[in-house]
């Protein structure tokens, strides 16, 4: 049922063998993002003068100006630029601590990225597509390319694609989601090698691989290298204290990714509802949300650790820390209101209650609290992005090694959270 489609896949060596010699740009009427000459780096040196309230226990090495939203994929943050003066393409950055080491040129029309792995390496997978600069004319093709994070160098693509991604993974539609609510079947990819799968059905997520296929109320699990069903919707079972006679959706309900877990809601006939976690590679169930679904999912993906914050008829939250392989590790409430935003590193950063806190995602934890600017990204080893108050300008801060232990937490700030 599961098929790998060969023949929609562009070969690159002649662009990339192109671009290797010569540095030219490829023709729009044949589209791919490619790794171009950084030139003026977005990160500069530090600027001492500005007001920056980091966590204690940060080292400012750079900063950086970026037009989008920072993310961190494996050791790298990854920001746009705008196309501004001589600069007529959208450039992605890969920055970290030490600077500014590679840049991917699109087409402007082209916003959408997608982060994953590449037989176990951490990559994004950039579109771009042969439309003019000022976004008018028809769109004939549009392509996905994967870049290595580490250094920028094209792992797979382009694979022709029927235009933006979803949202939810490598899984890409001709309908922009702005005009309709219902989902559109879509072209999954392959995430180590950039094919076509075809699926027989509607992709509804994916990750690093893994794949949700069918409806939202009955679906399966799929490898999208071998095409192997890993398990389906109906297998499983009601959870404990919901009726029986309850039934499963996937809602999606905490954004474009969950790392390797899935959460599924269940629904009884007399309007009682869990939201319960599963392994999203073997199905197996490893407990439930208290409360309702609350704000986007935060991965450290280094350690494959997942943050998930629910709120509760009372108004208190909750955060539940789940692994894949190990099930719940911690709960921890909140009594006014929490948002977790950023992981990496065995720490999470969160908002609750007009504190800012930093947690042990090992053990729930906090190590530290009080009035500090969150970071708005972490990579893998620590390295944490932090605003600045000045627009679209970020710290790059490195942590120390001195640790924080309960004991430095202030006492007033200890009332914010619940036992």
């Amino acid at each position: 049922m599961y098929k790998h489609s060969k023949s929609r896949v562009i070969l690159a060596f002649s662009l990339a063998a192109l671009l290797g010699i010569t540095g030219c740009t490829p023709d729009r009427d044949d589209p791919g993002a490619r790794r171009v000459d950084v030139g003026d780096p977005p990160t500069t040196a530090e600027d001492s003068s500005a007001d920056k309230k980091l966590f204690p226990g940060y080292t400012i090495t750079s900063e950086v100006m970026i037009d989008s939203t920072p993310a961190a994929v494996g050791g790298k943050f990854l920001g746009l630029a705008f196309p501004q003066g001589s600069r007529s393409d959208l450039s992605f950055y890969g920055f970290d601590s030490t600077g500014t080491t590679w840049r991917v040129d699109t087409n402007p029309s082209c916003v959408g990225s997608v982060p994953t792995r590449v037989e176990g390496e951490p990559a994004i997978v950039i579109l771009d597509s042969n439309a003019r600069a000022d976004g008018k004319g028809p769109v004939s093709v549009t392509v996905a390319t994967a870049f290595s994070v580490q250094d920028g160098s094209v792992l797979w693509g382009p694979t022709e694609v029927p235009g933006p991604s979803s949202g939810s993974g490598l899984i890409f539609a001709n309908t922009p989601k702005g005009l309709t609510d219902k989902r559109t079947p879509g072209t999954l990819l392959n995430a180590h090698t950039g094919v076509v799968i075809e699926t027989g059905g509607t992709a509804l997520y994916e990750h690093h691989g893994t794949a949700l296929i069918g409806t939202e109320e009955t679906f399966s699990a799929i490898d999208s290298r071998s095409g192997e069903t890993l398990w389906t919707s109906t297998g499983m079972s009601a959870p404990p204290g919901i009726s029986a006679q309850s039934t499963a959706r996937f809602n999606n309900s905490y954004g474009p990714s969950t790392g390797g877990v899935v959460t599924i809601e269940w629904s009884a006939p007399n309007g009682d509802s869990a939201t319960v976690i599963y392994d999203l590679r073997t199905g197996e169930t490893l407990g439930t949300v208290s409360g309702k679904p609350a704000g986007m999912a935060a991965v450290d993906d280094s350690t494959g650790i997942v943050l998930l914050t629910s709120r509760r008829a009372d108004d208190t939250h909750n955060i539940t820390a789940v692994h894949s392989g190990r099930g719940i590790l911690w709960r921890r409430d909140f009594a006014r209101g929490a948002r977790v935003t950023a992981a990496g590193a065995g720490l999470a950063f969160a908002e609750t209650g007009g504190a800012a806190v930093k947690i042990d995602s090992e053990s729930g934890s906090i190590l530290q609290a009080g009035d500090f600017a969150l970071p708005a990204a972490m990579t893998s080893d620590g390295t944490a992005l932090f605003p600045t108050g000045r627009r679209n300008i970020y710290a790059v801060a490195v942590p120390k090694s001195t640790p924080f232990t309960d004991e430095s937490l202030p006492h007033r700030c200890r009332a914010f959270f619940l036992a």
